[in-house]
């Protein structure tokens, strides 16, 4: 792992986020009510080893590794490829209205929204690990888009949904390119996650094309759960 960002979570549980991380020597995780996901220095045993005492038993977790979780600690719940996109450069700032944005207050109503569209690891505290815009129509939240992992100089776009029956209005792309320009005039790379083979991957793609992403590599994803003691 030479690249920051084959490594993401564990430079960003280890720098600007680990006010949010339960964190030891060679591994860590952020808090379960902030993401399920977790990170080890790199994948040594000795590694693995400090990942099994920082999760507790019962907890279940999701990182980005090569290696198979040792399952004598590790029950395995699934294994996704995830594709990593990064964004080549600013794009023209679109139209914000009718953007809001969201925080604590929302929280209750991003998580449903989340549980509705499926993009990925999202938790009732997600919404504390940076900035999210929200769309709403006929009363209720219909799309969102933020930021989840953040480490030196590159920040990750996440939780893009919209809710079912709202597709196809531009809502994800009209989020996303707020988010964008906030990042760029931060000086942040922006870069996010893909699930290879979903049901939403061929039309996520072509927006994040359009807006200038483009993909840097593939990554196994794995979810496990800590064994009982």
């Amino acid at each position: 792992m030479t690249h920051p960002l084959d490594n993401a979570s564990w430079h960003a549980l280890t720098g600007p986020q680990r006010a949010f991380a339960r964190l030891g020597e060679r591994a860590g995780r952020y808090h379960p009510q902030i993401s399920p996901i977790a990170a080890v220095a790199d994948e040594s045993d000795a590694s693995f080893a400090d990942l099994a005492r920082v999760v507790r038993p019962g907890e279940a977790i999701a990182i980005a590794s090569e290696r198979l979780l040792p399952e004598r600690e590790w029950e395995p719940l699934m294994t996704v490829e995830l594709g990593q996109w990064m964004q080549d450069g600013p794009v023209a700032d679109g139209a914000v209205d009718g953007i809001e944005r969201l925080g604590e207050r929302d929280k209750e109503a991003m998580f449903a929204l989340a549980r509705l569209a499926d993009p990925g690891p999202f938790e009732l505290e997600t919404w504390q690990l940076g900035t999210y815009f929200g769309i709403r129509a006929d009363g209720q939240l219909v799309a969102m888009a933020g930021e989840r992992m953040r480490l030196p100089g590159f920040i990750e776009v996440s939780a893009v949904a919209t809710r079912p029956g709202y597709e196809g209005r531009g809502y994800a792309s009209k989020l996303v390119r707020a988010l964008l320009a906030a990042q760029h005039a931060a000086g942040e790379v922006p870069f996010l996650h893909v699930r290879v083979g979903s049901p939403s991957e061929r039309a996520a793609t072509r927006v994040y094309e359009k807006l200038g992403f483009r993909l840097r590599r593939n990554l196994p994803f794995r979810a496990a759960r800590r064994r009982m003691d």
